[in-house]
């Protein structure tokens, strides 16, 4: 139980979260690393073993690893990125306050923290502008290669649609009506809608587009998916439960085709946990990324519709 309590610390989550703590005056947020993880939850161990020692598992190392992912509860976030945002190196390493009269810049990752410890009851969360110290070139590659996983192995994505009020919007954007959310149209929001098992959305003013007590998880929910299947003309089963894979590339491939990113090479790498391909992270190269990206796929992929998109 330690050993795979120890490499499921390392290998399946965030090499950095926030906490979110209760003082009894209001919520408080700081970095942590996995140390800090580790010794936060250093009785599961002993939980586990205590609940399992007497049962006959055919998989007794995988049934402890659910455990541990029950356990681990983080929230992650998706959002389109704006000017102004929090970095790592902003990122305080004491308690900090959850409050209104901070900068503008921390209002979105407060109010992040707030849904994730409030509706959904994580202590943990992971944010992409500041959990990730860029000025690390391992630590960046390191992210990005692992970010399919982290967000699969979160409790809950939260999706901020900072264009969407409420879900008519939603409606009517669907229909062509007004123009499609910014969060539609973005790389990496593509993986961030896929690769999480649940996922729920907020609209402008931070109110969740399916009321909470129809559904914590918007994945079950028939009202939104089919509505975001009509915008992004990703399948039903897709939205409910994708399988990353070099399966069906051309249909892959026409989801990422109608979107953009502020970085050329990363319209490569945000797609390497879709196709479950391995990448070297090297931000300078151009186009020569998805070049790379389309010679790994056709390693696994040999038919003549490769390119059919």
């Amino acid at each position: 139980v330690e050993e795979v309590f120890d490499e499921y610390i390392v290998n399946e989550i965030p090499i950095r979260l926030i906490h979110i703590s209760n003082d009894g005056q209001g919520l408080n947020f700081k970095l942590v690393d996995r140390n800090f993880v580790k010794e936060h939850f250093k009785s599961v161990p002993g939980e586990i073993y205590r609940e399992f020692c007497n049962e006959r598992l055919v998989d007794r190392e995988g049934r402890i690893r659910e455990r541990m992912k029950e356990t681990f509860k983080y929230a992650i976030f998706s959002h389109r990125w704006l000017f102004s945002e929090p970095s790592y190196q902003d990122m305080p390493t004491e308690p900090m306050k959850v409050q209104a009269e901070l900068e503008p810049k921390w209002k979105k990752l407060q109010e992040f923290c707030r849904k994730a410890k409030v509706d959904h009851g994580c202590e943990f969360a992971w944010s992409d502008t500041c959990c990730i110290d860029k000025t690390r070139s391992a630590e960046l590659d390191e992210s990005i290669r692992s970010m399919f996983r982290w967000y699969r192995n979160s409790h809950i994505c939260i999706v901020h649609l900072s264009g969407t009020e409420d879900l008519a919007a939603l409606e009517r954007q669907q229909r062509g009506g007004t123009k499609i959310d910014v969060w539609f149209t973005r790389g990496w929001t593509l993986q961030e809608l896929l690769a999480p098992s649940q996922i729920k959305f907020y609209g402008t003013n931070w109110q969740p587009l399916v009321p909470l007590h129809d559904s914590k998880s918007d994945r079950v929910s028939d009202i939104i998916m089919r509505k975001i299947e009509k915008i992004t003309n990703i399948p039903l089963r897709d939205l409910k439960s994708f399988s990353p894979g070099t399966n069906r590339v051309p249909e892959k491939m026409l989801w990422a085709s109608k979107r953009r990113t502020t970085r050329v090479e990363d319209i490569a790498y945000c797609l390497i946990g879709i196709f479950d391909v391995s990448l070297m992270i090297a931000y300078g190269e151009g186009n020569r990324a998805f070049f790379r990206l389309m010679e790994e796929i056709m390693k696994r992929y040999d038919k003549w519709d490769v390119f059919l998109w």
